[in-house]
C-alpha cells in the first residue's frame, strides 16, 4: 500500500516513468454506445462491475492472464497489463482511447475502463480487481489525460491548419477528459401524479395554475397514479409504483415550476424538442413544498455543473447572473407565491378555528 503511494507521488512529480498495480482481470463485457452518454455512463459501468465481479456472468467469460495476477502499469501513452513471471505484454491500450472509467461502488478495490475493441470496433467494459484501492488507479488515469490535454493543447493551436491534429485535440477532449463516473445524488418522493398537459407558454404561475386546475377537474382521484418520482441534478424520473416508467424529464429543459392553489400540488413545465410546452402536475401529501423544494435544488445544481463545465467563460456567466434574472430569481417569484399561500392558509385555518 505504502509502496503504491509513493509510486503515485513520484508519477506526479515525473511524468516519465510509470506506475504499475498488481491486478486480476475479471473479464470484460460490451457496453452500448448509447450508454456512455454522461448521464448513463456511471450506472452502465458499475452495472458491468457488478455483474463481472459479482459472478453473475462468470460463466464462459475470457480474461486476461487466465485470471492470474498481472501488473497494470500505466504511463503517459498507454495502459498495459504485464505477465509478472515472464514480463511479456498480455494487453495493451492507448490512454486517448479509453472513452471512461470507473470504481465499483460495492467493492473498492473494483476497477473498470471502456475502450472500443480493435477487431469488433464495439465498446467493452474491461473489469479488475485490484490489491490496492481501486480509487488510485481512477486518480492517476485521470491526472495523466489531464496532463496530455494541457500538453496538447499548445501544439493544436499553433497548427490550425493540420487537420490531423485538431481531430487528435477534438478526440482526446471527448474521450479523455471523462471523470471519473459517479453516481448522481438524488431523491425520491412518493405521491400520485395527475398527467401531463400542454400549455401555451414556457413560464408564468397562471400559466402552470390553469394547467394544474385542468388536471384536477378532468382527472378523478381514484384514476390517478401512484408514483415514486426520483429527482437527480440531471433528471427527474416518474416511475409508477409496482410498475415501470411513466417518464424521464431532463432538468436541462426545465422551464418553470411552482405550486397550484392547492398546496398539495406541484407542477413543473418542460421545452420539449418539437418546441412545444408540458406540463406534468402531481398530488402530494401533506404538502408539495418538499418536493418543489427538492426540484429547485436540482435546477440549481444543474446550473452550477453548467458553470463548472465552462470554466472559460464563468466570469461572464456569474456577471451576467448577477446583473440579470436567473434561475433563482424564477424559482423564488415561483416559491414566494407559495409561501403566500401557505401563509394565508394558516391564517384561515386559524380564523375558522376561532
Amino acid at each position: 500500500m505504502t509502496a503504491t503511494l509513493t509510486a503515485v507521488l513520484f508519477y506526479i512529480k515525473n511524468s516519465l516513468m510509470p506506475v504499475r498495480f498488481a491486478v486480476r482481470s475479471l473479464g470484460w463485457t460490451e457496453i452500448a454506445e448509447e450508454d456512455l452518454t454522461a448521464e448513463k455512463s456511471s450506472r452502465a459501468v458499475n452495472r458491468a462491475i457488478i455483474d463481472l465481479a459479482g459472478g453473475v456472468t462468470m460463466d464462459n467469460v475470457s480474461k486476461w492472464g487466465d485470471g492470474r495476477e498481472l501488473i497494470m502499469e500505466l504511463d503517459d501513452q498507454d495502459l498495459t497489463l504485464i505477465d509478472p513471471d515472464t514480463m511479456n505484454v498480455v494487453h495493451s491500450e492507448k490512454i486517448h482511447q479509453i472513452r471512461v472509467w470507473g470504481v465499483g461502488r460495492d467493492n473498492g478495490r473494483d476497477f473498470a475502463y471502456v475502450a472500443r475493441d480493435r477487431t469488433s470496433r464495439r465498446f467493452m467494459c474491461h473489469v479488475f480487481r485490484c490489491d490496492t484501492p481501486a480509487r488510485t488507479i481512477a486518480n492517476t488515469l485521470r491526472d495523466i489525460c489531464k496532463r496530455l490535454m494541457l500538453q496538447r493543447r499548445p501544439n493544436v493551436l499553433h497548427s490550425l491548419d493540420t487537420h490531423s491534429s485538431v481531430g487528435a485535440e477534438r478526440r482526446l477532449t471527448r474521450e479523455s477528459s471523462l471523470p471519473t463516473p459517479i453516481e448522481e445524488p438524488k431523491k425520491l418522493i412518493r405521491c400520485h401524479f395527475l398527467g401531463v398537459t400542454q400549455v401555451p407558454r414556457a413560464t408564468g404561475i397562471d400559466i402552470l395554475n390553469d394547467a394544474v386546475d385542468r388536471l384536477v377537474n378532468q382527472v378523478r382521484p381514484e384514476r390517478w397514479i401512484l408514483a415514486d418520482v426520483s429527482i437527480a441534478p440531471s433528471t427527474i424520473t416518474i416511475n409508477e409504483v409496482g410498475g415501470g416508467q411513466i417518464a424521464q424529464c431532463r432538468v436541462r429543459y426545465l422551464s418553470f415550476l411552482g405550486i397550484g392553489s392547492d398546496v398539495k400540488h406541484c407542477a413543473f413545465i418542460m421545452h420539449t424538442s418539437s418546441d412545444n410546452f408540458m406540463c406534468y402536475v402531481f398530488h402530494v401529501e401533506p404538502s408539495a413544498g418538499a418536493m418543489a423544494k427538492t426540484i429547485e435544488a436540482a435546477c440549481k445544481l444543474r446550473y452550477q455543473k453548467v458553470l463548472d463545465a465552462h470554466t472559460a467563460k464563468s466570469s461572464a456567466a456569474a456577471s451576467a447572473i448577477a446583473n440579470g434574472k436567473g434561475w433563482g430569481d424564477s424559482l423564488r417569484e415561483a416559491f414566494g407565491s407559495m409561501r403566500e399561500r401557505l401563509s394565508t392558509s394558516s391564517s384561515r385555518q386559524s380564523l375558522s378555528k376561532v
